[in-house]
């Protein structure tokens, strides 16, 4: 069972870790997913610690360390999800990334339940083109694939949903 906790700016550094080892293991995939920082390390990491510093950001500790972390808003990002119902109530995925240490163990599909717990309407998630595993994986979670953002040169720009369960 998942205990997710807001992220403080003391996080940051295992957050970045997290991505860095996320990285260093997709690195013989393949996938080109975060072989260099989007645009670039600076942009990355300021994207980062603003879902910290916004209280966006939320992690999952195991024996002490931070094993997982995800990023949730309500902000539509229109130029990415403009032809695919931008206004509709949603709530935003980003950077769900689990330690490959608890890799296979369900705990993402836990973070994805707890985050359709806390939205409107639909659970969001752009996800790296190239990444045709990391399709896959949220075709299993339940998301449906809503088509490729025209976004020029944005690598993220696979685009899934999922209706969220109305529970009442």
């Amino acid at each position: 069972m998942i205990h997710l906790r807001q992220a403080t700016p003391d996080d940051f550094p295992a957050i970045i870790g997290l991505i860095e080892n996320a990285a260093a293991w997709l690195a013989d995939k393949d996938t080109d997913q975060w072989q260099r920082p989007w645009p670039d390390r600076a942009a990355r990491d300021a994207r980062v610690m603003g879902g910290i510093e916004h209280r966006l950001t939320w992690v999952e500790e195991r024996d002490g360390r931070v094993a997982a972390t995800v990023t949730l808003t309500t902000a539509v990002q229109r130029e990415l999800w403009a032809e695919h119902e931008p206004d509709a109530p949603a709530l935003y995925l980003h950077r769900l990334v689990v330690h490959r240490d608890h890799a296979g163990h369900g705990m993402g599909a836990e973070i994805i339940d707890w985050a359709e717990a806390r939205g409107p309407g639909l659970l969001r998630i752009d996800v790296w083109k190239t990444n045709e595993s990391l399709h896959k994986y949220y075709l299993r979670q339940g998301f449906e694939f809503v088509g490729m953002s025209r976004l020029s040169g944005y690598p993220s720009a696979a685009l899934f949903h999922r209706k969220m369960v109305t529970v009442g």
